[in-house]
């Protein structure tokens, strides 16, 4: 009974589009814009065995990425006090949630990267309350004049508030892909914190 349970919930999900790891994403608010469906990519991925070594060699390059797309792309922003770097494994056509407590009228700017395998890398913030979008960065592959694999979004929020980023592994050619998000803040402006 427990295992068809259990496959039962993870079919809802798959049709839902949360076929990823982190907290179930809200549900939508009549008048909000629904997060994006994630659909798994054509085709096999191929996917390489990972040690531990290695996991820790390519998550430390996903955090040299978020430095480069931090000078790169961050108009000036630093890393946003009380938060830490999400860096993640994924595999192409899913998605990694976390919570973060954003502070109103407080200017957010958060940039993401992922590994040299990563084609495409997509970021959504969600209100958790509304369920809706209120900032995203959903370029398609290779979309000029920014690449794809280092998304970034902005949003300062009126109210105080609990928020979703919802990181998009789009497609990658060797999976896992690992990839990664920094929140980022004016040096004037105070964060509130992940979670």
């Amino acid at each position: 009974m427990r295992l068809a349970l259990t496959a039962c919930a993870a079919l809802m999900l798959m049709a839902c589009g949360q076929q990823g790891s982190g907290p179930p994403l809200p549900p939508v608010q009549e008048g909000a814009q629904a997060p994006s469906t994630q659909t798994r990519p054509d085709g096999q991925v191929q996917q390489a065995n990972i040690t531990a070594e290695q996991r820790a060699q390519f998550l430390a390059r996903v955090t040299q990425y978020l430095d480069l797309a931090t000078r790169e792309l961050g108009g000036g922003a630093t890393a946003a006090q009380g938060f830490v770097d999400e860096n993640v494994a994924m595999q192409p056509g899913t998605d990694h949630r976390w919570q973060v407590d954003l502070v109103g009228g407080t200017s957010y700017r958060i940039v993401g990267a992922c590994d040299d395998d990563c084609e495409n890398l997509d970021i959504e913030l969600i209100d958790a309350v509304t369920g809706g979008v209120v900032a995203s960065d959903m370029l398609a592959t290779h979309a000029p004049p920014r690449r794809a694999d280092f998304p970034v979004v902005e949003f300062t929020p009126q109210n105080s508030g609990r928020y979703v980023v919802r990181l998009l592994m789009q497609s990658c050619s060797v999976a896992p892909c690992f990839a990664g998000a920094r929140v980022l803040s004016r040096a004037s402006e105070s964060g509130a914190g992940g979670k």
